[in-house]
């Protein structure tokens, strides 16, 4: 049972299906919601709780008008030739619905009307390493406070009205016009023009002129705009529960490729391994190199076994001229990276070092590496035994 007084918070958290659906019914029910309502709440899953309220083209960094129109036009440009739509919408709104659909960037924010479906966003990527968040939404408190209107409008609708129509239109305005765009964001019903639009019961905002145009609202008005938090140790269980009621990938994206993710999605989490399965090592002072540290066996490890099973294998490779001739950083490259030639392979950053990068040199190693910087036990090592590698040897 959930207290009325805890309802008027801007944020919360849950860690079941259960109690989501328990929320969600509460704060419906704290909004007042009317049964004749066309519109109930909307919702939007993020993968990451800290992640702002910003459409794809804020997130690129080409939020301004020029770059805008130049997107739109090459879209209306060479869209015809390539589109499954016969004929392509001319409308402006349809068209840029259409952007949206095909992963275009646009001010547009893609909501939903059911939890459920914002609930799956929020979670179906995320291995569990970090919170999710789902956001719900008053569309009508949104418009009432934005255009003094308590109602959504489908500007693209047929029947709609010119005056609605009219209310809208300064949120998209003809490519290249100099009129204004105003600041707040907006709800805005879409036509379903695609498959998906339909199946996800997609919703929009159109983002004004302000970046973080939600920005407002989430610091000051919990009656537009609450936040729900899903702790990463719960992600896992809660996608196993709503694929349980069959909401998964096939259920917003009605195609093979959605039928290939779910299947995928599903199996992974059945066969998901421990943090520790196939780690044969551990750092620990080495005998060898001297203050420093080396590569320890925790366990024993067979001849030909793979060593690092599942570490981040990404490789950078830098130019030896763009690193510095001297000091700690030079240092840090000289110790810690693949020199071949004039190159230095490191990782990403080397904040994301890893047991292998540790690896020290022995002319009579115990381990040795292929064309992939994968190394390998060239013979049985034993529980303890420090491992090295002959970074001179041919591969």
């Amino acid at each position: 049972m959930i207290a009325k007084g805890t309802l008027v918070k801007k944020e919360f958290s849950v860690t079941s299906l259960n109690e989501f659906t328990d929320l969600i019914d509460a704060l419906r029910g704290h909004w007042k919601f009317s049964p004749d309502d066309v519109c109930k709440p909307w919702f939007r899953g993020q993968q990451r709780k800290h992640w702002e309220l910003v459409p794809s083209i804020v997130r690129i960094g080409a939020f301004d008008r020029e770059t805008e129109d130049n997107i739109r036009e090459e879209f209306a440009t060479r869209a015809p030739a390539l589109s499954r739509f016969e004929p392509l919408p001319t409308n402006d709104w349809d068209l840029y619905f259409l952007m949206q659909h095909y992963s275009v960037p646009t001010r547009l924010l893609d909501w939903t009307d059911s939890p459920s479906i914002a609930l799956y966003f929020a979670v179906r990527d995320n291995p569990g390493h970090y919170d999710s968040a789902v956001w719900m939404l008053d569309p009508y408190e949104l418009n009432r406070l934005v255009i003094n209107r308590s109602e959504v409008i489908s500007p693209s609708a047929q029947g709609v009205s010119v005056r609605d129509a009219k209310r809208v239109k300064p949120w998209l305005r003809e490519r290249w016009s100099r009129a204004s765009i105003p600041d707040a964001p907006l709800a805005i019903f879409p036509t379903h023009i695609a498959r998906r639009i339909s199946s996800q019961r997609a919703c929009f905002t159109i983002h004004g002129s302000e970046e973080l145009g939600f920005a407002q609202f989430t610091r000051r008005s919990a009656s537009v705009l609450k936040k729900i938090v899903l702790p990463g140790r719960w992600v896992a269980d809660i996608r196993m529960s709503l694929e349980r009621i069959g909401i998964d990938d096939t259920t917003i994206f009605p195609d093979l490729e959605g039928l290939g993710r779910a299947l995928a999605t599903s199996y992974r989490d059945l066969k998901k391994k421990l943090p520790h399965a196939e780690v044969f090592v551990q750092l620990r002072p080495s005998r060898l190199h001297r203050s420093g540290v080396g590569v320890f066996a925790i366990r024993p490890i067979p001849k030909g076994r793979k060593i690092f099973a599942g570490e981040n294998e990404e490789v950078s490779w830098i130019k030896k001229d763009s690193i510095p001739k001297s000091g700690p950083i030079r240092k840090m490259y000289d110790e810690f990276s693949i020199i071949d030639g004039d190159y230095y392979g490191c990782p990403t950053s080397f904040n994301r070092l890893t047991p292998a990068w540790f690896m020290n040199e022995s002319r009579k190693p115990n381990a040795r590496f292929d064309e992939n910087y994968d190394f390998y036990a060239i013979r049985a090592i034993a529980n303890g035994e420090e491992i090295t590698v002959d970074f001179s040897a041919s591969r």
